[in-house]
């Protein structure tokens, strides 16, 4: 990096970010968790190291958050498979990963990303010791790169790729993001025609290599794990070709959505709906609840669901962590954030064969334009577009089924990246003993 970025960046972007982080934490509970959870973080670190096996490589992958978590997780269970004897640790940015993550068994050290200041980055690197680093995705930090750099410890980014919008972000600001991303020894991207967008800021093009996405690995993976709603598979209340999932919505996703679900559900008394709403908050659940009594639709919340429960057109999910599973009980889903802040995990339900519709707010995920391309997802823009689709699916009628089909295609056509990604931790692993 040149001087002046550099003086910059830590004379005056980390201490004005340090002490934005800590004034947001007085009037945001994450950024509040996310500063607790960093208190006596190199304490924590030095005891968690101090027991790792000293024997295999020291692998450390770095995660944002909880949807590049779900990315990193196949490539964890593949070098279980490839490298039974290496310590793999996790770190996170933002506590809505590293908290869901504190159960996960498979890997040996989870902890919180020190805040980047070249001192803190410098004496994390001294405890953990890593053989090699991965980054997923994004959340690259600039002086924990350099220190790497120094170190001369391999640093991959992962499953990288770059929506359009991102893409004319890093255009413009790429004299200073040229010399961070030279810091990785190779680049691992989803498409090709996003190896061509890195090569404007990264300056070694032959080290760009396709390898997929990790995310088509673990949505198959976590399609095959029912157990968590084998109670609602047996209970006999969803048949898929007449049961509509939505998930992940927002208020401004069910403003549109709702009024012709209501609609349908009133036409069809076999119709039934899952809605698992992106906040399971108790003000938006009454929401929910108080459109759809107002609409004259019976609805029960999964909490109060047992067997011998009355029957009900719509089943409100009221906790989370079951998203990915309950996409199995339909044969039609909606993806919430299409109508707000962006369209969420599209893969879900492809990997299940849904035909998958969403909103217009979809430029944030490639899998969704990909899904659009090939047929096997449906664009959403307005109460009568949703009703169409809902008409269409309850009719019986080929075309959904083809669409769901067109969408488990693409999943399955896509496998692997996991297994690639790990052939190119051993290639870095094997240049460093040579």
């Amino acid at each position: 990096m040149q001087p002046i970025i550099l003086l910059l960046y830590n004379g005056i972007f980390i201490p004005l970010f340090m002490f934005s982080v800590r004034l947001a934490a007085l009037f945001n509970n994450k950024v509040a968790r996310g500063v607790a959870g960093r208190r006596a973080l190199l304490n924590r670190l030095a005891e968690q190291c101090a027991v790792l096996p000293d024997s295999g490589p020291r692998i450390w992958i770095h995660i944002s958050s909880l949807g590049e978590f779900e990315q990193a997780r196949p490539i964890v269970r593949a070098l279980r498979s490839r490298l039974p004897g290496a310590a793999i640790a996790l770190s996170f940015f933002s506590p809505s990963g590293y908290e869901p993550a504190r159960s996960y068994r498979e890997a040996d050290l989870i902890t919180y990303l020190p805040l980047d200041s070249w001192r803190q980055s410098g004496a994390f690197l001294d405890l953990l010791k890593p053989s090699l680093h991965l980054i997923i995705r994004h959340d690259i930090w600039p002086n924990m790169q350099r220190q790497l750099q120094r170190r001369g410890i391999p640093s991959l980014l992962v499953d990288a790729s770059l929506t359009p919008q991102r893409l004319r972000t890093v255009r413009r600001l790429r004299a200073f993001i040229r010399p961070v991303y030279a810091t990785f020894a190779e680049v691992l991207v989803t498409t090709p025609d996003n190896a061509a967008h890195f090569h404007p800021i990264y300056p070694w093009p032959e080290r760009i290599h396709v390898c997929g996405d990790t995310r088509y690995d673990q949505v198959s993976q976590r399609a095959l794990e029912t157990g968590k709603i084998e109670f609602l598979l047996e209970s006999g209340r969803f048949t898929r070709e007449r049961c509509l999932v939505i998930g992940s919505s927002w208020p401004s996703d069910e403003r549109v959505i709702l009024p012709a679900v209501v609609e349908a559900l009133a036409r069809d008394p076999g119709f039934r709906v899952i809605i698992a709403p992106h906040e399971t908050t108790e003000e938006h659940l009454r929401g929910i609840e108080s459109h759809l009594a107002g609409s004259g639709i019976s609805f029960l919340r999964l909490g109060e669901f047992s067997p011998a429960s009355p029957d009900f057109q719509v089943l409100l999910i009221d906790r989370i962590g079951l998203l990915a599973n309950l996409y199995a009980l339909g044969g039609l889903a909606f993806v919430g954030g299409g109508f707000g802040p962006g369209v969420h995990s599209v893969l879900e339900p492809a990997a299940h064969g849904c035909a998958v519709c969403f909103g217009p707010h979809h430029v944030n995920s490639l899998e969704a334009a990909a899904l659009l391309r090939r047929g096997g997802g449906v664009l959403i823009d307005s109460t009568a577009a949703m009703d169409r689709a809902l008409q269409q699916f309850l009719s019986g009628g080929e075309e959904m089924r083809r669409i769901g089909g067109e969408a488990g295609a693409l999943v399955r056509e896509n496998l692997g990246a996991s297994g690639r990604v790990v052939e190119a931790i051993l290639r870095h692993l094997k240049s460093i003993k040579e």
